[in-house]
């Protein structure tokens, strides 16, 4: 029998899949491995909600949490610079994924907010992300 990823995970790890996604996003966040840049894809690869089973506002939240979470990892300036550089290359996925989903006035306001936060924050922190 074919296991997936999250029980291939699991089982080398031998934590839960719950668990497993917290450790995922901790390392992503705090950058403890940032010579592993398959961290960012497995994290995608298992934290990708089934769009049959998630209303659009659980999706909604769901994007905007992964795009938090790689934006903060950007902004931190004590992460080293080539992961938040790898963050920043990965941060148009959850946008993307928020564009598709966006069908009224106001997810679109939402949308342009996100953008314009992610805007600031780079033009904040872009003398440390480039040496």
């Amino acid at each position: 029998m074919k296991q997936s990823i999250t029980q291939q995970v699991a089982n080398i790890t031998g934590i839960s899949d719950n668990l497993s996604l917290e450790v995922l996003r901790d390392k992503i966040r705090f950058g403890t491995e940032p010579d592993n840049p398959a961290l960012i894809r497995l994290w995608f690869s298992l934290d990708s909600p089934n769009p049959y089973q998630s209303s659009i506002s659980q999706l909604r939240q769901h994007h905007e949490e992964q795009f938090k979470l790689l934006l903060e990892t950007v902004a931190d300036e004590l992460i080293p610079a080539h992961w938040r550089c790898l963050c920043l290359d990965n941060i148009y996925k959850p946008l993307c994924s928020l564009q598709k989903i966006s069908n009224d006035e106001e997810s679109e306001l939402r949308l342009k907010r996100l953008f314009n936060e992610l805007s600031i924050t780079t033009r904040y922190v872009e003398h440390s992300l480039y040496y």
